[in-house]
């Protein structure tokens, strides 16, 4: 499998996971503590994991990283991403603004919009990346 690849989805599983333990988490904050002090470190951590793919995945002796065809698919997958992005934030920014009305909107949700513009870039990428090397045959 190639490291792009493999990359990609090493970081699909990991923000997926992310998602169920954040969910959790706020899940058992939210009931058993009744409270807002719900750290937004907790759903922050699998993006530091994600950085951590190389340690898990060394480059082996005489690997090549990527080729000329692996920047080709990055840059078109960040494209994407960045479109989606796009869409994402600004429904995010116009949706409360129409639903609960102007000048209500709490402090914490911008932490939120953040750290969900992160996750969607990252799933968007490794999927645009996970799609675009099925399109182009086994890579073995």
């Amino acid at each position: 499998m190639n490291r792009v690849l493999k990359y990609a989805w090493y970081q699909l599983i990991v923000i997926l996971a992310a998602i169920v333990f954040a969910g959790v988490s706020a899940w058992i904050i939210f009931t058993y503590w009744r409270g807002n002090e719900f750290s937004i470190l907790i759903p922050l951590a699998p993006l530091v994991l994600v950085h951590l793919f190389k340690v898990f995945f060394p480059l082996k002796a005489g690997e090549i990283a990527f080729d000329e065809r692996d920047e080709k698919i990055m840059n078109r997958a960040t494209k994407i991403s960045f479109m989606g992005l796009f869409y994402i934030f600004a429904a995010g920014c116009l949706i409360p603004v129409l639903v609960i009305g102007n000048g209500s909107i709490h402090v914490m949700y911008l932490g939120w919009l953040l750290f969900t513009a992160a996750i969607t870039f990252r799933i968007i990428w490794s999927t645009a990346v996970i799609i675009q090397y099925g399109h182009g045959g086994r890579d073995e």
